[in-house]
């Protein structure tokens, strides 16, 4: 540290008074002011620079999660009036097939005026009317739908009786082809013969009435008034056509009173299998199943037969399955 020396003249600060006074708080007056000026500067110039970024900066409008108003068109269009439809329907992914407009065939009628000559183009032609003739082109090129293949199916009646069968095949590919005899003239036999009709016997086929009688007496004997079957004689199966025949057309015999009707029978059903076509014999049947019998297992056994006589056709080449419902209509 420096000490003045002897003899030097030592520096004291002076006495400014009350002007000097005055004049230092003029002068620190101003400088607060300025300073106070310079910060409200400072403190404008950054809120004007956010507002102007807040302002002029590009937004995302997926940063919006609310409504927003698209205008198309000039920018001082007037908003619709019309109120938001909502959303609209979705729509397939798959393009709807548009059907050809298939050309009517009758013009409209026409009301008789003035001929008003048609309208010509530039080259002096009449112009063609396309929409027609794309019309009658694609009605002329859609493809015809091929018709449903049918179910072999046949039905008949009988005697009375009725039937259905149905095959798992397509018409002209499996079916019946003939019919040898009724599956009623299968049916058993009568137990009793009255004694009148027995006597009463025309002729028939060339055979007199006693040879009519003669043929009965195998199976059938007098037995104090109607003639009765004797006992343990049973008609085979292949010789039942041929004494239904003698009954009625000889004896006159009313099939309506035959036993087997009067046993309250129900619908039989059948299934079988139809091999394949051999030749001149027709199909071959087998596998015999019956679904739902009757309440005689001589009427079920009658009805087998029956349809095993019948004359079937299969040209798959393999085997099919078929099934007969025979009702007894009484």
């Amino acid at each position: 540290m420096t000490h003045p020396s002897q003899g030097s003249a030592v520096l004291k600060p002076a006495d400014i008074g009350q002007a000097g006074t005055a004049l230092r708080r003029r002068f620190d007056r101003r400088n607060l002011w300025a300073a106070v000026l310079i910060a409200l500067t400072i403190h404008s110039t950054v809120v004007v620079g956010f507002w102007l970024y807040d302002r002029f900066k590009i937004q995302d409008i997926g940063d919006w999660s609310g409504p927003i108003l698209v205008k198309i068109g000039q920018p001082d269009a007037p908003e619709s009036p019309l109120a938001d439809p909502g959303p609209l329907p979705e729509q397939s992914e798959e393009p709807a097939s548009v059907e050809p407009e298939v050309p009517q065939t009758q013009e409209p009628a026409v009301q008789p005026s003035a001929p008003v000559a048609p309208a010509e183009s530039a080259e002096g032609q009449i112009p063609k009317r396309e929409s027609t003739q794309i019309s009658e082109t694609a009605a002329i090129e859609r493809p015809s739908v091929p018709a449903a293949p049918v179910p072999s199916r046949v039905r008949g009646k009988e005697d009375g009786n009725s039937y259905e069968m149905n095959f798992d095949g397509i018409e002209g590919d499996v079916g019946r082809a003939a019919a040898y005899d009724f599956i009623t003239s299968y049916m058993p036999l009568p137990y009793s013969l009255p004694k009148t009709l027995v006597e009463g016997a025309e002729p028939y086929l060339g055979m007199s009435a006693e040879m009519v009688q003669g043929e009965l007496s195998r199976y059938w004997e007098p037995l104090q008034g109607p003639y009765i079957k004797k006992d343990g004689a049973v008609v085979p199966m292949a010789d039942r056509p041929y004494y239904w025949s003698l009954l009625v057309n000889s004896l006159g015999y009313d099939t309506a009173d035959a036993d087997w009707r009067e046993a309250g029978t129900r619908p039989v059903i059948v299934e079988f299998t139809v091999g394949p076509s051999r030749g001149a014999k027709g199909a071959e049947l087998s596998n015999f199943d019956i679904v739902s019998g009757s309440r005689d297992p001589k009427v079920d056994q009658a009805v087998l037969y029956g349809l095993s006589r019948w004359v079937y056709y299969n040209d798959t080449g393999e085997d099919v399955r078929g099934r007969i419902t025979y009702e007894f209509n009484r």
